[in-house]
C-alpha cells in the first residue's frame, strides 16, 4: 500500500498533501464536465490534486466522451471503463486499488464541490492520524427553472442532516478517506459511504464532520422518485445493519428527533415543510422494510432523471 503522506516529516512541516481523487459516473453527461471542472479548481493550500480517475460504469450516453475531451485537456485526468456496471461500491473499489497516494477522494459524478472543499476536508486528517474519513456539508442545488415541493423536501432533509452531523457524524455525497484505513470495504448493499464508514471504524478509524467544506448535490424533482429514494437508501442501511451489525447515523428515525427539533426551534416557519417532510420519511421506511424482507440490496440504481431534465 502506498505510504500515508499525512503522516510524513515533510507534510507535519507544511507541505501540500498529494490526494487522488475519484470520480464515480453512470450516465451522467449533464453534470460530468461540471465536476471535473470543479475538482480542477479546487484551492490547494493544504492538498493537491495529484491525479483524477473516473470511473465509467456501463454508461451508453456522452459521458465517456466529455471526460475523454478533458482528459486531453488535463493530464491529471485518467479515464476507466468498466463495461458492466455491478454497483457503485465497486467502482469505488476499483478506484482505491488504481490511486497512487495515501489520501483519496471518492465522488459521484453528479456532485460539484465548492474551491476550499477538498482542504477543508483534509484538515481534520493531516491533523489527527485516527480520523480515517472525513465528509461534507451537502448543500442540495437545482438546474431546473421551478422549484417542487420534491426540491423542497430534498432541502429540508440535507438541514437536518447536517444537524445532525454537527453530533453523529454522516458523510457524503463526496468524502475524503485515508486508505490505510479501507483495505477491506465491504459489499453487502450500495450505499458507499456507509460502507466506508463500516470500513474505517472497522479498522479502528475515526469519522469526522467538516461543515466548512460545501458540496452540491441535484435531488428528485418528482415526488414520485424523491420517495422511491428515500426508501432505496434506507433498504441499504436496513442490509448493513443485518449484515455487518454497523448502523449509519440516520438509520433509527429517533435518532433525526433531536436534530429536528433543533432545525424546527430555528426555523419555526418550516414547520408544515417538516411534517410532510416526517410524512414522507416514515411511508418511504415502511416501503423499505418490505423492499428488504425481500431480499433487495439496491447494488445498483438508475439516476433521478427529474433532477437532470426539466420536464
Amino acid at each position: 500500500m502506498t505510504d500515508d503522506p499525512s503522516n510524513s516529516p515533510e507534510s507535519k512541516a507544511g507541505s501540500r498533501v498529494p490526494v487522488s481523487v475519484g470520480i464515480m459516473a453512470y450516465n451522467e453527461e449533464v453534470f460530468i464536465q461540471s465536476a471535473l471542472e470543479d475538482v480542477i479548481n479546487q484551492q490547494q493550500n493544504l492538498v493537491y490534486v495529484d491525479e483524477i480517475i473516473v470511473i465509467i460504469s456501463g454508461s451508453i450516453d456522452a459521458t465517456e466522451d466529455i471526460a475523454r475531451s478533458m482528459a486531453l485537456k488535463d493530464s491529471r485526468i485518467r479515464v476507466i471503463i468498466e463495461a458492466e456496471r455491478t454497483g457503485k461500491i465497486y467502482s469505488v473499489i476499483h478506484f482505491l486499488k488504481a490511486s497512487r497516494n495515501g489520501i483519496c477522494v471518492v465522488s459521484s459524478a453528479d456532485v460539484l464541490a465548492e474551491v476550499e472543499c477538498f482542504d477543508n476536508l483534509a484538515a481534520p486528517l493531516i491533523n489527527n492520524p485516527e480520523v480515517g474519513m472525513t465528509g461534507p456539508r451537502v448543500v442540495p442545488r437545482t438546474i431546473l427553472r421551478r422549484r417542487t415541493l420534491a426540491l423542497r423536501l430534498h432541502e429540508e432533509l440535507w438541514e437536518i442532516h447536517h444537524e445532525l452531523a454537527l453530533t453523529k457524524p454522516k458523510l457524503g455525497e463526496l468524502v475524503m478517506v485515508r486508505k490505510k484505513f479501507v483495505d477491506h470495504i465491504p459489499t453487502v448493499s450500495g450505499c458507499d459511504e456507509v460502507m466506508l464508514e463500516a470500513a474505517v471504524i472497522g479498522s479502528g478509524g475515526t469519522l469526522s464532520y467538516a461543515p466548512k467544506a460545501i458540496v452540491h448535490n441535484f435531488g428528485a424533482a418528482k415526488i414520485g422518485e424523491y420517495f422511491r429514494t428515500r426508501s432505496r437508501n434506507h433498504t441499504m442501511h436496513l442490509v448493513t445493519h443485518r449484515k455487518l451489525h454497523y448502523d449509519a447515523s440516520t438509520l433509527r428515525l429517533r435518532t433525526i428527533i433531536g436534530p429536528l427539533v433543533t432545525y424546527m426551534v430555528q426555523w419555526p416557519r418550516k414547520f408544515i415543510y417538516i411534517v410532510v417532510l416526517l410524512a414522507f420519511e416514515v411511508a418511504a421506511r415502511s416501503r423499505a422494510r418490505w423492499s428488504f424482507y425481500r431480499g433487495e440490496t439496491k447494488m445498483t440504481w438508475e439516476p433521478t432523471r427529474s433532477a437532470r431534465v426539466d420536464s
